[in-house]
């Protein structure tokens, strides 16, 4: 063997295991949360597009009051209820529905609206604490 090439070889070496012996900070990362806040819901205008909050968050034990603004609307929920009182009439005669169930996560109710006779798709956040 060279000993030119033997050099190179354990400089090469030499040059991995110091990179390997390098410490690293990653155990001294410190894990950040941020927390959420939205206002709660009481009320929903009807508008000519629907409504004017297309994602209602709606507090623990919230009622919901859609608005009509002259406006003639029934309101249907796709896939479960999230008021204890029931969702069978909600409309311009009945505008008031809740208080909102309580559950442990949030979860997103979709909700579809019809406005003097056009199907508008908002939707219902709630539960949680």
């Amino acid at each position: 063997m060279s000993l030119y090439r033997i050099v190179p070889g354990i400089t090469g070496l030499a040059l991995i295991f110091s990179f390997l012996a390098l410490s690293t900070s990653c155990s001294e990362d410190k894990v950040e949360y941020a927390q959420v806040k939205f206002a709660c819901t009481t009320s929903i205008n009807v508008t000519d597009t629907g409504v004017d909050v297309a994602d209602a968050y709606v507090c623990k034990n919230g009622k919901v009051t859609w608005v009509a603004n002259g406006h003639i609307f029934t309101v249907f929920f796709k896939n479960g209820c999230p008021f204890q009182s029931g969702c069978k009439e909600i409309d311009n005669q009945k505008p008031t529905a809740g208080p909102i169930n309580s559950i442990a996560t949030t979860t997103v109710y979709d909700y579809g609206i019809v406005v003097d006779g056009t199907v508008h798709d908002p939707h219902i956040i709630g539960g949680g604490n």
